[in-house]
């Protein structure tokens, strides 16, 4: 008899419609594919923990067009009369006493008859705990804001998702070592019941692009530099963006180097002042670097392809998407050597400590410098890069629903 799983939908809800998250990415990538999985029945539920004003008919419309085959476990919709309800007072009062203007409603039999319920972020909706049967599950994508408060706004989501857990429930982390922080943080969790399931970059997204028309169109579109060094990643302290400006600027005065540029992908994000600081800061040469802000999910290829090398210095990753989908282009990667990111680059890209502004500047001329060196862990960073795909996460995913069902 297949196993029977719910899979928590909210994380497309909330964002599918405009910001689209990494987190968001992720999600939608395992939902298509464990949907296509012969081995279990997948239902989705959407209960909205943060009253999002998302129905279940917007999302079943959203799954379609996405070829995504899922049903709902249950109903969610607009209440069809609310008195003032767009009275600010009245707003306040209805909001304080938990009546919003959606509403979940008909929670199909299949609530009571799955093995399974998989959040792939919030914490366990407390309409879940209702249902003993469940095995409940969340994944763990990092612990980043409990581990350096510094480097992040607030806690409190994380501290509500890993709580929610509990002795008797399951957790996914995203890498061994968010295993590990995980474990370490909140020793009370039961290490058999903590599993890791590998992320993986898309293909279709991420690909060595070597489209000449396209690239030109883009390098007007963002007034790129013919020759540049990459980075991606939401503009904040924790990415050390700043300590990239620095490395570049260094070199090319150092070395008087006229025929490169800086290119950084990303929107900005919390406390990103410091990043900007240092742009400013370079006067005269602040023209050799650009920001783009976030760019369409249609031109990351192209841009990731025809960079000369691609930087990303973080200090802390859960797993760290963007190296993988740096190497995924074929494209040279230099990384940090903390956190999970020797999981996912291996020895394919060349890893530093994330505070050593001397090194990363070597590094950097001679990547420029050493064309055979840049073509090496190119082909390095395409082989380490196939290793990864979203069907092994899938099947992985899949396994550990079995041993979860199973214990």
């Amino acid at each position: 008899m297949k196993l029977k799983i719910i899979l928590d939908a909210d994380v497309i809800a909330d964002f599918y419609k405009d910001n689209r998250t990494g987190i968001f990415r992720v999600t939608l990538e395992l939902f298509r594919k464990i949907s296509r999985n012969d081995a279990i029945e997948v239902f989705y539920a959407h209960l909205s923990l943060l009253n999002s004003e998302t129905s279940t008919k917007e999302l079943d419309d959203f799954f379609t067009e996405d070829s995504i085959r899922i049903n709902g476990a249950n109903s969610r919709s607009r209440r069809g009369f609310l008195p003032f309800r767009k009275e600010k007072l009245f707003r306040y009062f209805y909001n304080k006493v938990g009546i919003y203007n959606y509403k979940n409603t008909h929670f199909k039999e299949v609530f009571k008859n799955a093995n399974i319920f998989h959040s792939f972020y919030y914490p366990i909706n407390n309409e879940i705990r209702k249902y003993t049967n469940l095995k409940k599950v969340v994944t763990v994508h990092d612990l980043i804001p409990i581990l350096f408060p510094d480097l992040h706004f607030t806690a409190d989501l994380i501290q509500d998702i890993i709580a929610s857990i509990g002795r008797d429930g399951y957790a996914i982390c995203v890498s061994e070592n968010t295993k590990k922080d995980l474990l370490n943080y909140a020793p009370h969790l039961n290490p058999n019941h903590v599993f890791v399931n590998l992320l993986a970059a898309s293909k279709s997204l991420f690909y060595v692009c070597r489209n000449e028309e396209k690239f030109n169109s883009i390098k007007k579109k963002y007034n790129l530099p013919e020759k540049y060094f990459l980075s991606v990643g939401t503009l904040e302290p924790r990415k050390n963006v700043d300590l990239v400006i620095r490395a570049f600027l260094k070199v090319i005065k150092e070395n008087a180097i006229c025929d490169l540029g800086l290119v950084l992908v990303g929107a900005k994000g919390w406390d990103y002042d410091k990043i900007f600081d240092e742009y400013n800061n370079a006067q005269e040469l602040r023209d050799r670097i650009v920001i783009t802000g976030r760019v369409p999910d249609e031109d990351l290829a192209s841009l990731y392809s025809h960079a000369h090398s691609f930087y990303y210095m973080s200090f802390y990753e859960g797993f760290g998407l963007p190296p993988l989908e740096a190497m995924q282009c074929g494209v040279a990667t230099v990384t940090s050597n903390t956190s999970s990111l020797p999981e996912v680059v291996g020895d394919a890209g060349i890893m530093l400590d994330p505070s050593d502004e001397k090194l990363l500047s070597k590094i950097m001329l001679d990547l420029y410098l050493n064309e055979p060196l840049r073509e090496k862990y190119a082909r390095k960073g395409l082989d380490r890069s196939a290793l990864f795909s979203w069907e092994k996460s899938a099947e992985e995913l899949v396994t550990i629903y079995q041993k979860i069902s199973d214990s």
